[in-house]
């Protein structure tokens, strides 16, 4: 089932259905951790451009591999989604109702299109309100061109996939 953005003049989407993902989430093994905050705010979508509001989930990451910090976000946990400082976003579209969420995660350590930061795809399933399982990451589909002198666009996924995140 999927939640229809009414993009009518003034609309605003409210979904409830966001709220048993917010908070602070980790999953730990061995010297390897992962951890996702989740946070939701009612933003004006930026592309519609007519005051559409609609509730979102966005977050920020911690990912440390053999005690070493890879990736880091969580610096900027207290900021809202207008300060552009969190490295997840999720909660529009097609995931919008049920236990599956699909968002984009970026991936810090990794290079993108143009030497900028990749981003990956995501999927959760909500367990059930202690534990969210990070089911799978991949690349978003298309070409990835680069320029003459630009770092080349990095295809691998370094961060943890198929791991069951506790809710702290």
């Amino acid at each position: 089932m999927s939640q229809t953005l009414n993009t009518n003049p003034g609309a605003n989407n409210l979904n409830a259905n966001l709220d048993k993902y917010v908070g602070t989430w980790k999953w730990e093994e061995n010297n390897t951790s992962f951890i996702i905050i989740f946070k939701k705010e009612n933003i004006i979508l930026p592309p519609i451009n007519k005051n559409v509001r609609a509730d979102i989930l966005y977050g920020f990451h911690k990912f440390v591999n053999n005690n070493s910090i890879i990736e880091n976000s969580l610096d900027f946990s207290n900021t809202t989604y207008d300060n552009k400082k969190s490295s997840i976003l999720a909660g529009l579209g097609r995931e919008g109702i049920g236990n599956t969420l699909l968002g984009s995660i970026t991936h810090l350590s990794k290079n993108g299109i143009g030497g900028g930061k990749k981003t990956v795809n995501f999927k959760i399933e909500y367990l059930d309100s202690t534990h969210i399982k990070l089911v799978s990451l991949e690349n978003p589909q298309g070409v990835k061109l680069t320029r003459t002198g630009q770092p080349v666009y990095d295809w691998s996924i370094s961060l943890p996939q198929d791991i069951i995140l506790t809710k702290q």
